[in-house]
């Protein structure tokens, strides 16, 4: 089994590479106090934050922040947004994605996933593999053999990380959506550059094992996003990060290619996008739409946010 890491270049989704503030009360919303304890995050999509209990009490108590675990799909059930998290969001100043598409930024993105002209995906994957991982995005996902020869082993990956079909709206897209309906300002946590960098930083080795494996058993990739999705609507953190790194139990060769790609693409992005968004928590009134998996984990934002002071609070 092997699955895809569902927190990585939505702006890919979104056209970048496819060809063609008032505090509410606890009662009202169902907010259940969260200790520091990182299995206290294995579940739940919806976190309240507040102001770290050391700041200074003389001060006036910004309003809430909240974060909002996403996933990368279209399906409507994902999207039908409950109202917990409709009034978070009505009730928020500014709207925090992980990345706003727009035309430069896709363009960027598309340029980004071309190797150097003196290299060929076939050289980095041997010509066996190459031949399925082209034959697969031909058929499936519509890309030419030519271009596929030209990709990075991450752009081949995150193609092949995609339902094999057309896709709608995206949970991320929905809520800029929504923000935007809102005339909420919006404040992306990420740059295209920096999504692209972070990409760039997965050694190639790990890049290649990780595509290899993903196209060699993509049927078996393509049947578990049901699955994925099923566990993200349960709010089940830790049962999508498990089915993620499914494919180190099944072939532990994959170990450390797989922890890398996570080194980069979760824990690192982890860093940054918590610089940007420590000083709007501190202002307060904001809401962050954050893949799922950023959430969960001692590396995940909520186990750094505490690890802070923050009070963070699980809303149902």
């Amino acid at each position: 089994m092997f699955v895809r890491v569902v927190t990585v270049a939505w702006l890919a989704i979104g056209g970048g590479m496819m060809p063609f503030a008032q505090a509410e009360t606890a009662a009202a919303v169902g907010v259940v106090a969260v200790e520091a304890p990182v299995s206290r995050f294995d579940r739940g999509l919806l976190w309240r934050i507040d102001r770290p209990h050391s700041v200074d009490a003389t001060k006036p108590q910004p309003s809430p922040s909240h974060l909002y675990g996403t996933v990368h799909v279209d399906d409507s059930r994902a999207t039908d947004f409950n109202p917990a998290v409709r009034g978070a969001l009505t009730r928020s100043r500014v709207f925090l994605p992980e990345l706003l598409p727009d035309a430069a930024s896709a363009q960027a993105f598309s340029l980004a996933t071309h190797l150097a002209p003196t290299q060929t995906l076939s050289s980095l994957t041997g010509a066996d593999d190459f031949e399925r991982i082209a034959e697969r995005l031909s058929t499936h996902y519509g890309v030419p053999h030519a271009l596929t020869a030209q990709l990075k082993p991450w752009a081949a990956y995150v193609y092949l990380s995609q339902p094999a079909r057309p896709m709608g709206e995206i949970v991320d897209a929905a809520l800029i959506r929504l923000a935007q309906q809102q005339g909420l300002a919006i404040r992306p946590l990420e740059t295209v550059a920096q999504q692209i960098a972070a990409m760039d930083a997965v050694p190639v080795a790990s890049q290649v094992a990780l595509l290899v494996a993903l196209a060699r058993n993509h049927d078996d990739a393509m049947a578990e996003i049901d699955r994925l999705v099923e566990l993200y609507l349960a709010q089940d953190l830790a049962g999508m990060r498990r089915l993620e790194e499914s494919a180190v139990r099944d072939d532990p060769t994959l170990r450390g290619p797989m922890a890398e790609f996570i080194e980069q693409i979760l824990d690192r992005r982890n860093e940054r996008m918590l610089d940007t968004l420590l000083p709007q928590l501190d202002t307060g009134g904001a809401f962050a739409a954050i893949g799922a998996l950023h959430l969960t984990g001692d590396q995940g934002l909520l186990a750094r946010l505490v690890r802070l002071g923050w009070r963070v609070q699980r809303v149902d």
